[in-house]
This record gives C-alpha cells, structure tokens and sequence, in this order.
C-alpha cells in the first residue's frame, strides 16, 4: 500500500478554485477482526506528535535534515486511508488522511529504496499533466519554511527535503522534487494549480499558501465509530454544517498558523474543572489517534479522573497512566468530560476518551505532551467537524 500524506488544505483549494463540490471516503486501518490496535496507535501517535514538534523548532529540523531516515508504514494503527489517483491517465494510490501536514507527496517510479517495498507508484512520465515546479515560484518558496530546499536544473526543478519527526525517530523523512499534477478523488478530477514531486523517490504537492486567491470555504469531515465502514469527507459548500447542535470556535495561531488550533480553555472532569490550553492552542489533527495535552493541562485532567473513577487500578503501559480493571458488566461508568473552547463546548462520550487496550484493561487514552497539545482522531469520532478555512473558524456537531 503506497501512503501518500494528503494535504487536505492543498485539495481544498484545488477544488473551490474550479468551484467544485467533492465527496470521497476515509477508510480507517484497523486489525482483521475490526478493531484498532491501539497499543500500536499509541507508539504511531509519539512519532506524530515528535514530527508536530519537530516543525515548531528549526533547528530539531536541521537536525532532522543531517539524520534522515525513511518513512515507513505504521500499519493497522487507527490512522484513516484515502484512495486518490494522479495523473492523466489516473494513476491509483492510497493516501494518509492528515490535517496535521501541509504537503502531498507519493512515491515515484521503481525507487528500490522507497517504503513501504513494492507499493504501487505514481509515474509521472506516463501522465500527460505532468509538469515540474520551477524554483523561486510562490510555492516552492513557501515550501523553504517548512524543509530543506535546493534549486537543480538550472532553476528548473525545486528540490525538496521534508522532515517528519526528531532525531531520535527511527523513520520519517521524504525527499523530492515539486510538480504541477491532476487528481481525481471520489470520482472527481480536481485540476491542481500546485505542485506533487517527483524526485527520483517521492512525489510531492507544495502547501498551497495563497488560500484567499484560491477562494477556499471548507472542508469536514464526520469519523464513525465503526473501524469497518467508510467516513464521508467533503469539500466546498457541500462540507457545511447543518441542523442543531452546532457550535463554533475560532482558529488561532499559536502553536503555528499553519495547523489547526483552538484556544482550549478549560476541561470537565466530571464535577472538577481543570485548565486548558489558552493562547497556547490545541491541534485538530486527523492523523494522529491519540490525544496529547501540554502540562499544567495534563497533570490536572489525569488526577480529576483518578479521584473520580471507582474502578480497580491497572498498571500503567505504552505511556498511559489512567488505566483500569475492565467492569464484568462491560460498563464503563466513568466520568464525564467536555472541552470548553472559546465559544463552544465538546461533551464527549466515553469512547471518546476511554479505550480497550486488550487483557482487560482499559485506559484514559490522554497522554501528556511535552510540545504541542493535539485532539486526535479518536476523540473526534462520531462529530462531524468542519474547518471553515475562509472565516478561520472550527465548528462541530454530534453525529451518528
């Protein structure tokens, strides 16, 4: 299965630049009996979040740079697949479904040293829409923030590097050139105005950065509970919310403009409020499983729900520290809790912040974060969420 990290954004704005409604589906990898390893989506979450972290320190990313190694699949993790296909002919791939990341990339030609090993490819000599990304152009410029970029060819070819966690990973790098490039995703062709790469090993979609000349409204997208069945994703004025219980807060820049954060200002635990986020942010993130809070957010939410569960204690494992006894019964009477943004609160049902990890045992699937606070796609599940790119806004609603 080839992984292509799918910029969400980019798509976005491809699509509303020719006026376009699109639907497609985001598959969610899980085991072959239907559920998630999440002892496995908590080791995939940590090189989420170091990559995250990674992003908002330049010199970890030059660090990165010096030290690379290759991306490699992180199978049945509870990440969520996409199929969409480049070229002219199509050329069909799978893509990772990531609000986390700004750039689109596939694996290009043979590439003997490519992961995942013998994946599908994407050929850019066999797609009449192929064209390479000249240097210097906006795109390959705003792409120099965010990787290492080199001009080849005379001018003619915007090499990139493009790192994806800390030092101490062991995978998460790729490395390219930029294209302009046609996709087709749901059955729609979505002509893009920017790039994919293709390196002699990688494809790549330069961030699309200019969104108020693309005219972008929004996308959502509404995560089922049911690891078996598909979760719709839209784009343009198809994505809007509608009917009750919609609420809304709005964007902020902190941790960094270009991800999807929130002011998170407190949490309920139960009868206990605890703090949030603040100015500080949290991420809405599709690509990672698991939620990840910033001390003193952490700290504070843990102890409210060791006070507060009447269940027998567990061990501690795989970075959870909330862990219990699974009731005989099979009902998990724990505490409530709801996110309190600026504007709007999230009442979360249980599977959304508890889960089976196997043996027996359950636990509280937070775990604290030394960088950056992320909502994964876990705590996310049953909500239809929409990013309103336009007016730089976050709104959700309860959803079956």
């Amino acid at each position: 299965m080839a992984l292509v990290t799918l910029i969400l954004f980019f798509l976005l704005a491809a699509a509303n630049a020719e006026n376009g409604i699109f639907r497609a589906a985001m598959i969610r990898r899980h085991t072959e009996t239907g559920a998630i390893n999440f002892t496995q989506a908590a080791h995939q979450s940590r090189h989420r979040l170091s990559m995250l972290a990674s992003r908002l320190n330049k010199k970890t990313l030059s660090r990165v740079v010096d030290a690379k190694t290759p991306l490699t699949e992180d199978g049945k993790a509870g990440v969520y697949d996409m199929e969409i296909s480049i070229g002219t002919p199509p050329q069909k791939l799978t893509a990772l479904a990531d609000t986390g990341s700004d750039l689109i990339w596939g694996k290009c030609g043979t590439c003997s040293s490519c992961e995942p090993k013998g994946s599908p490819s994407y050929y850019p000599e066999k797609s009449s829409s192929f064209s390479k990304l000249r240097c210097f152009v906006p795109l390959c410029t705003a792409l120099m923030s965010e990787s290492d970029v080199s001009c080849g060819d005379g001018g003619a070819e915007c090499n990139y590097i493009y790192s994806y966690g800390l030092e101490k990973d062991s995978h998460h790098y790729t490395q390219g050139y930029l294209a302009n490039e046609t996709f087709t995703l749901g059955g729609d062709t979505v002509p893009a105005s920017a790039a994919p790469p293709c390196r002699r090993e990688a494809t790549a979609l330069a961030p699309a950065s200019s969104d108020s000349a693309l005219n972008v409204t929004g996308f959502s997208y509404c995560l089922t509970s049911d690891a078996s069945k598909k979760s719709p994703l839209l784009f343009g004025s198809g994505a809007l919310l509608k009917g009750s219980g919609v609420q809304s807060t709005p964007f902020i820049s902190e941790p960094d403009p270009s991800y999807y954060s929130v002011n998170l200002q407190s949490i309920s635990i139960g009868d206990v409020t605890t703090p949030g986020t603040g100015y500080s942010g949290i991420v809405f993130d599709s690509g990672t499983t698991m939620t990840y809070l910033t001390d003193p957010a952490y700290t504070q939410a843990k102890a409210a729900v060791l006070r507060q569960t009447n269940l027998a204690r567990a061990p501690d494992r795989d970075g959870f520290e909330a862990c219990y006894q699974s009731p005989s019964n099979g009902r998990l009477a724990m505490p409530s809790m709801v996110l309190h943004f600026d504007g709007a609160d999230m009442a979360l049902s249980v599977k959304n912040y508890f889960v089976d990890m196997g043996d027996g045992v359950v636990c509280w699937f937070v775990q604290m974060s030394p960088s950056v606070s992320i909502i994964g796609n876990v705590m996310q599940v049953d909500f239809h969420v929409l990013h309103d790119v336009n007016n730089s806004v976050l709104s959700f609603q309860p959803a079956n």
